[in-house]
């Protein structure tokens, strides 16, 4: 539940933000927020980072809906199209978002370009997988890898409550320079947006399947830690970037 509420409240944001000035016409009003959003003389470039930003949104939306354990057993048919809507346009945002890092229009330093290129070749491998899948009707290793795809699709989220989190610990900017942003605390976030969340994956099914009861109350202790975390995190970032510009 705190990543599907965190997550429908950074959807709300995007589209607000952006998806209200594309509706009006004022592309350019991306750039008080995003220095390369718009740039004029560039419409491809400029559609691709359109296409990538309004259309994460939805994948935020529509990758918690597939989380929902009670409409995956009420509405199986609404799990069907609602995930392979969720796939498609999480390739599309993916080779979008991984466009935007080849040509210098993400919004990013250089301290979190590889660790974001990595989390965007992680998704669209999980995300491709996870569709042969489900076409071949193994629904048990398709399980699997749409929850890495769920955590991978969730990294550009995953690092803004990460970084709110961080400098609320810290009393204010800590590990970065926020005009440059360069700086270690940016990789570490960077690169613990893909890694944390599938290690934590990959701990829960493989507890999932143990006998051993020691290992599963581990888990459940960490997921629980987590959550906590994240929570926190959600709510900074809420605070501080996303309900401000709503």
């Amino acid at each position: 539940m705190v990543a599907f509420a965190g997550q429908l409240v950074f959807g709300a944001y995007i589209l607000a933000t952006y998806g209200s000035a594309t509706l009006h016409d004022a592309a350019a009003a991306w750039n008080r927020v995003w220095p390369t959003g718009y740039l004029p003389g560039q419409p491809r470039g400029n559609a691709i980072v359109m296409v990538h930003v309004l259309l994460a949104s939805l994948v935020a939306i529509l990758g918690s809906l597939q989380m929902i354990p009670l409409l995956r057993r009420r509405a199986p048919w609404f799990h069907r199209w609602n995930g392979r809507i969720y796939i498609s346009v999480a390739i599309v945002v993916g080779v979008a978002g991984l466009a935007m890092l080849a040509t210098g229009r993400a919004f990013v330093g250089s301290s979190q370009n590889t660790g974001v290129a990595i989390n965007g070749v992680l998704l669209l491998i999980c995300a491709v997988l996870a569709w042969r899948r489900a076409r071949q009707r193994d629904f048990t290793a398709h399980r699997r890898w749409a929850l890495r795809m769920f955590v991978l699709a969730a990294g550009v989220w995953l690092f803004r409550i990460g970084l709110a989190a961080w400098i609320a610990v810290n009393g204010g900017i800590a590990g970065f320079d926020p005009m440059t942003m360069r700086g270690p605390a940016l990789f570490t976030l960077a690169m613990g947006e893909w890694a944390l969340p599938l290690l934590v994956v990959e701990a829960y099914l493989r507890v999932e399947r143990a006998a051993a009861a020691a290992g599963r109350y581990a888990v459940a202790a960490l997921l629980m830690a987590l959550t906590a975390a994240t929570a926190f995190g959600a709510y900074r970032a809420t605070l501080g970037m996303w309900w401000p510009a709503m």
